[in-house]
């Protein structure tokens, strides 16, 4: 039987930042992950849909078992796996999948570990493992100089929501806890697109987008668009776009670039390729959120109201720039949230309600160690 009451959690929202229009973010103390009473949990599950982003403070002794069956039980319907599957099928993975370590923790299916540097001698059973982070130059199309990083200055990766798409539908609710973050002065993040745009962030941390916001700077006429819409990714997504880049901002897809052949990617059957919503339904606040993940769409799916035949468009170049000229609108310093983070916390997201981006820290600023941990969502057409 848990030891912990309901009544002792707190959920508090995030402090904003003079200028800022973010209107997500939570954090959330009295609460110990390890040991979740069914009232605790429901509070926690209930702030994640309402705050959409929720720091769970304090969380030093968390077990990754413990920190998959919470993820689990936030999805209970979906396959017990971490929604980019196992060290040794991570290892199979091609295009921008490919390049990433895949360290899925003993006793866990849904837990890996994550960071940059030295990892220590023994991770819950990971051995002396040194890790490279993912910095922009994998995402971008062109790139900062290493005077440039080395001094501080950086950019948001790519953001997306987290989902391998083929044959999957995305998460439900993504978990990152912080073991150690690195230490350093703030980063300085450029968005290198003309603008000038720039903002501090704390090293280690994570950056976030609402889905809802966006779909709030709709016209009404776009929206009703994008309600009755829906797009198509590639077979093998992420191998399919591997020769495009993303944008300096991290946001939308840079003109130029190839994606391979349908007959070049490796074996694939329709079956596994979902088309997914334009607008998504908080299932607890019943908000609208615009996510498409634009670096994987091969078409697009436009109509106006459920009875009207869909135009389909499978013009990448077309794709590119509509995708583009929506996200733009979000694409600012006032619509960003960059949580504050300490070791120990565990933050939280609803991953079909906010877009996420990691930051390029410089390796001088030291280890990072974290443990992510989501499922292959499931869909419920209630839900879109």
């Amino acid at each position: 039987m848990s030891s912990q009451s309901s009544s002792a959690v707190e959920v508090t929202p995030l402090p904003r930042e003079a200028g800022s229009k973010v209107n997500f973010g939570a954090s959330i103390t009295g609460v110990n992950l390890n040991d979740l009473d069914d009232g605790s949990f429901e509070k926690i599950r209930e702030a994640i849909y309402v705050h959409n982003v929720v720091v769970v403070k304090g969380q030093h002794d968390l077990l990754p078992t413990k920190q998959f069956e919470l993820v689990h039980r936030l999805d209970p319907d979906a396959p017990a796996e971490h929604g980019f599957r196992t060290t040794e099928q991570g290892k199979k993975s091609t295009g921008i999948l490919a390049k990433l370590k895949w360290y899925t923790i003993p006793g866990t299916a849904g837990v890996q570990l994550i960071g940059q540097g030295y990892q220590g001698d023994d991770h819950f059973g990971l051995k002396g493992i040194t890790m490279n982070g993912v910095g922009h130059a994998s995402f971008h199309a062109d790139l900062l100089s290493e005077e440039d990083l080395a001094k501080g200055d950086t950019r948001f990766g790519i953001f997306h929501f987290d989902g391998i798409i083929y044959g999957s539908y995305p998460s439900r609710v993504t978990t990152l806890r912080s073991i150690r973050v690195p230490k350093g002065p703030l980063l300085t993040v450029r968005w290198d697109d003309g603008s000038g745009r720039t903002m501090k962030a704390q090293p280690g941390a994570t950056a976030f987008i609402s889905n809802s916001q966006l779909y709030g700077l709709l016209t009404d006429e776009e929206k009703k668009l994008v309600e009755n819409s829906y797009w198509e990714p590639a077979p093998h997504p992420f191998s399919w776009t591997e020769g495009r880049k993303a944008r300096s901002t991290g946001l939308g897809i840079a003109p130029g670039g190839q994606v391979l052949d349908l007959d070049k990617l490796p074996p694939w059957t329709p079956e596994k390729v979902f088309c997914f919503p334009m607008v998504w339904m908080n299932p607890v606040t019943g908000e609208r959120g615009f996510q498409v993940r634009s670096e994987v769409v091969r078409k697009i799916y436009l109509r106006h109201s459920p009875f009207e035949e869909p135009h389909v468009i499978d013009d990448l170049e077309y794709i590119r720039n509509w995708l583009n000229n929506i996200l733009d609108r979000i694409m600012a310093p006032e619509y960003v949230s960059i949580p504050a983070v300490e070791e120990g916390d565990v933050v939280m997201f609803n991953n079909w309600g906010v877009i996420h981006s990691a930051i390029e820290c410089p390796a001088s600023y030291g280890v990072r160690t974290g443990e992510y941990g989501r499922l292959f969502g499931e869909y419920s057409a209630d839900n879109s």
